[in-house]
């Protein structure tokens, strides 16, 4: 038997199917390259709209600035105490209950509105009325989040800075309203609020709204046949050091699945990362 003839044909066959696996993972590679070339191209809206995704507004390219900022949860009872001595009296801001850092109150007076579509200039009222609000000059009206449609409606405020509201726990007005002769009724609210807001580092590039979209999109956070419902910057809470919270700038976008809740999604407006680390929040539709 000719030993180094056999040889030679194993070494050839050996040589021939490297030459073909290696022209197999070249070509995948150029396949790689090129959807990734391709996808680099094609426009976020054009994805979302091949996955029929829908959303009402113009995805917005403008970069906004912000920071990462600090605040300490308020003593609301404390400053209810100071607001009554000040006033000289002891029934300002009557109807209180405060439980850790939440003040709620009945509203006795019934503030009425006279019609949802001047909601945020009738809000601003009521929240410049003596007595109404402790700190209430400094709540700004949260369209997004505000259920004015609903058999009990209820308006959302928060603090903001600079401009860009806080949409987090620890800063936020929630009016519950009812319909009373076709007029809505403040009868209720529970409040919280941040003392002592402080810039932790110097004002920063944000990433855009289409940059947020375009993130979630990739990370299918947005699944397809499904609408953006909504979406705002806001501050949220990142962590909490020793009584002190720090804030990050967000986008927040809501996902209309088909169910009863909105799926509110968050990206990092800083690093344009999707926030995981928290289970997905649910808010119910308008």
């Amino acid at each position: 038997m000719d030993f180094k003839r056999i040889e030679w044909i194993f070494f050839l066959a050996f040589l021939g199917v490297n030459i073909f696996l290696l022209s197999i993972f070249r070509s995948a590679q150029s396949e790689v390259s090129n959807v990734a070339a391709s996808d680099q191209k094609i426009a976020i809206e054009q994805r979302l709209k091949a996955d029929d995704i829908k959303y009402d507004a113009p995805l917005e390219t403008e970069k906004a600035e912000g920071y990462y900022l600090s605040g300490e949860p308020t003593d609301l009872l404390a400053a209810v105490k100071e607001a009554r001595q000040e006033a000289g009296d002891t029934n300002l801001l009557r109807g209180i209950t405060v439980d850790g850092d939440q003040l709620t109150r009945n509203v006795s007076d019934g503030f009425k509105l006279s019609n949802t579509d001047d909601l945020e200039p009738a809000l601003t009222k009521f929240l410049q009325q003596k007595g109404a609000v402790v700190f209430g000059t400094e709540y700004m009206y949260l369209p997004t989040l505000s259920m004015t449609d609903e058999e009990y409606p209820e308006i959302m405020a928060s603090q903001s800075f600079e401009g860009i509201p806080f949409n987090d726990p620890s800063s936020r007005l929630e009016l519950t309203l009812e319909n009373s002769d076709d007029l809505l009724k403040i009868t209720r609210y529970t409040q919280t609020h941040l003392s002592n807001i402080e810039k932790l580092r110097e004002k920063m590039t944000l990433y855009s709204e289409q940059d947020a979209i375009e993130t979630l999109y990739i990370n299918n956070r947005i699944p397809p046949k499904s609408k953006i419902a909504w979406r705002m910057l806001g501050y949220t809470l990142s962590l909490q050091f020793r009584g002190t919270n720090v804030y990050v700038p967000a986008w927040f976008v809501a996902v209309d699945t088909g169910s009863k809740n909105y799926q509110i999604e968050r990206v990092n407006a800083l690093t344009n990362r999707v926030f995981t680390s928290n289970s997905v929040q649910k808010v119910e539709k308008n």
